[in-house]
């Protein structure tokens, strides 16, 4: 029953915005007005057990636990990244402040590719009580 609930809220929140995976977008989005916030993002690929207890993998990331259960994130310029469940704190200052969140890619290449794609900014829109 979670996975449904938190599948179709998330499918929802996407299309509500009219995105498509990587397929930039035609239409200038109000990101504000849809909820986004810029942050700064990291990857990472090390650990074996996620602060909540859960295994670590790929659509798993580390935030504040504050900011929501859910992020969905874009890049600066608009191509969807993925949704990402919200199951780890991480220790560096920027996870506990709330302005950083770091996604978990499973090797190196893959974090390291993010880290290209993203520039360390993306969009994210938080989904809460889904958990």
């Amino acid at each position: 029953m979670r996975q449904r609930l938190i599948a179709f809220v998330l499918i929802v929140s996407v299309i509500s915005i009219g995105a498509t995976r990587n397929e930039p977008h035609n239409e200038v989005i109000d990101w504000d007005a849809q909820g986004f916030e810029v942050m700064n993002t990291t990857a990472y690929c090390m650990g074996e057990i996620t602060k909540n207890g859960s295994k670590v993998h790929e659509g798993g990331c580390a935030c504040n636990s504050h900011l929501g259960d859910v992020a969905i994130i874009y890049t600066m310029d608009g191509n969807y990244l993925g949704m990402y469940e919200c199951n780890d704190t991480g220790g560096t200052e920027g996870l506990k402040v709330g302005n950083v969140i770091d996604v978990y890619r499973c090797n190196l290449t893959r974090c390291q590719s993010y880290m290209k794609i993203t520039q360390g900014k993306v969009r994210v829109k938080w989904v809460k009580g889904v958990g």
